[in-house]
């Protein structure tokens, strides 16, 4: 179940969510090889130019780590596909983003710049809460196979279990 806040889709739990979140101390942190890796693994096995491990703060995206190695990218909340992707249990595809009604009017698809395919899957931690997405992105529209959902839920499984593996570390 999702509320609408300040025009961004939020789950019930949202409260809940972030304490889980914060649990996990990855938000704002330090670039990591280990997810830079995974984040170029991720684009080089999907054939994407853009891949990135975010995770979903209350009021923006943060990007921990893109295929270039690079973090610590924000985006407002309610401009990121992945505020959507943390809603839902499955995989988020658009195959064509200009053929949603609903996003055409976002910035990051119009244009000579814009974005045409995105697909997430979500980091989902021991709890339940779904805290981040390990994203796809490209400039061209794209069929999304049952083999790539796959592959994008293997990596965030990955993500998760790096997660788990520094909190019991410290």
């Amino acid at each position: 179940m999702e509320n609408n806040t300040g025009g961004v889709l939020v789950s019930s739990n949202e409260e809940a969510r972030l304490e889980n979140l914060k649990k996990y101390k990855i938000l704002y942190t330090k670039t990591e090889p280990y997810f830079d890796q995974l984040a170029a693994i991720t684009a080089t096995m999907m054939n994407t130019p853009i891949a990135m491990i975010n995770f979903v703060d209350r009021d923006v995206v943060w990007t921990k780590a893109d295929q270039h190695g690079q973090t610590g990218k924000e985006m407002e909340r309610g401009m990121s596909l992945c505020s959507l992707a943390i809603l839902n249990e499955s995989v988020t595809v658009f195959e064509d983003l200009i053929k949603n009604p609903v996003l055409v009017s976002n910035p990051m698809f119009v244009g000579e710049s814009g974005l045409r395919f995105y697909a997430a899957a979500a980091i989902t931690t021991n709890e339940g809460f779904r805290v981040g997405s390990v994203c796809i992105v490209d400039k061209n529209p794209r069929v999304f196979s049952e083999e790539d959902r796959r592959k994008l839920e293997r990596m965030a499984l990955l993500v998760r279990l790096e997660m788990n593996r520094r909190i019991a570390a410290s």
